[in-house]
């Protein structure tokens, strides 16, 4: 069940912000070397460090709904397959049959067991080779030696995270810190999925994830579609999990301020309706949770810097009828992909393109943006950098050594 009081706690340090005219801060201003959108050999650090060693959040429980349900996943370029076995517990794999690596799933589905479409071996929901097809003209094996290839994974609160190597560890609990509880109400398992959308855009993937982590640009960029909903340049910002590497950020809606004029004691749940809640769970993932319903963004590099794929899924939760824009939840999550494609990814493709001229040193974070300044310091120390501010120097000319 939802506690009403952390609903209370974040709309009071909203509302004591915007009283004040400030937003959580940062102790100053932070200069980004722009080198971290566009270095060949950083961004190959990156992928085979804070991408390959890390848990990745794949998916919800309810994207696995029943006993015999599977998912795939091939967003990092190892080919995953999770399934549901009988016993109802979640199973992860490399999608590959043990004879000759032939792929076993696409997508989605239902299934009672596994069968390769090569040569027929068939494998149950737990992985163990059960049949060799005409085993009496391939010869004797021991089957034992040929189950399919496990991966770690961990089930809770709703969410599935993969290790997408065996050496991985994964712990919830660990990765969400203090905000396992509020996951925990929240369970995200008994969410409806409802769309996909995938884009594939010219930019850097932290300069896609940017547009996610900050309100400053909300009554410029988004003026005409969350400009007469959002408080803009205002957020209650936390971190959780490692280190402090995660973060959310509490954006308040106009409809807040109703809120002066009652007292507390009537504060209902309805208060959720009063603001957005976005969280970046590292290394690539921004989930917006709202009454009913939750935004899945998964954001992954390309091929080579300027490249990156967002995957954006799209949720109702339990009881939800309509998006917190008033839609029913397919136009719903057409507004949002609309938003995110004419407006956010609309800039950070043509940031891309003034950062590829070679010509802006770095990008500066203000104070008033601390999420950025939290999560590319942790990028940093996820591929073994210390975290080092730009020289100062005139934009477009290079600082001095």
């Amino acid at each position: 069940m939802e506690n009403v009081q952390v609903y209370r706690d974040l709309a009071k340090r909203m509302l004591a912000l915007v009283d004040a005219g400030t937003t959580d801060s940062a102790s100053s201003a932070y200069r980004q070397p722009s080198s971290v959108y566009t270095d060949p050999a950083l961004f190959a650090r990156e992928k085979a460090t804070i991408f390959k060693d890390e848990p990745q959040l794949v998916c919800f429980s309810s994207d696995l709904p029943e006993k015999g349900s599977y998912f795939t996943y091939d967003d990092l370029g190892v080919p995953v397959l999770l399934t549901r076995d009988n016993e109802g517990k979640v199973n992860a794999f490399l999608n590959a049959c043990t004879h000759r690596a032939a792929r076993l799933k696409d997508g989605c589905g239902k299934s009672a067991s596994l069968a390769c479409p090569y040569h027929n071996w068939g494998f149950d929901l737990k992985g163990k080779l059960r049949g060799v097809w005409q085993e009496q003209s391939f010869g004797a094996i021991d089957k034992s030696l040929y189950d399919l290839v496990r991966l770690p994974v961990e089930e809770k609160y709703g969410m599935i995270f993969v290790g997408l190597h065996q050496d991985v560890k994964v712990s919830v609990d660990e990765i969400l810190g203090d905000l396992a509880p509020v996951f925990e109400m929240w369970d995200l398992g008994s969410t409806s999925y409802v769309n996909q959308h995938v884009w594939k855009l010219n930019t850097n993937w932290k300069l896609a994830l940017d547009t996610f982590c900050e309100g400053y640009h909300f009554l410029a960029l988004h003026k005409n579609t969350l400009g007469g909903i959002s408080i803009g340049n205002t957020s209650a910002f936390d971190t959780f999990g490692p280190d402090g590497r995660n973060h959310r950020l509490a954006f308040p809606n106009e409809s807040l301020l109703r809120l002066k004029s009652l007292p507390e004691s009537e504060w209902g749940m309805d208060i959720f309706n009063d603001f957005q809640l976005v969280h970046f769970i590292y290394p690539n993932i921004s989930l917006l949770v709202s009454p009913v319903s939750v935004e899945f963004f998964k954001l992954y590099p390309g091929d080579n810097p300027g490249e990156h794929r967002t995957v954006f899924r799209s949720y109702i939760r339990k009881g939800g009828e309509k998006g917190w824009d008033g839609n029913d939840p397919q136009a719903h999550f057409e507004f949002i992909r609309k938003v995110v494609d004419e407006e956010d990814y609309w800039v950070s493709a043509n940031v891309m393109k003034n950062l590829n001229a070679g010509m802006i040193q770095f990008s500066t974070f203000g104070a008033n943006e601390p999420a950025l300044q939290n999560m590319h310091k942790a990028f940093l120390r996820g591929i073994g950098e210390e975290p080092v501010e730009a020289p100062v120097g005139k934009v477009g000319v290079a600082a001095a050594a």
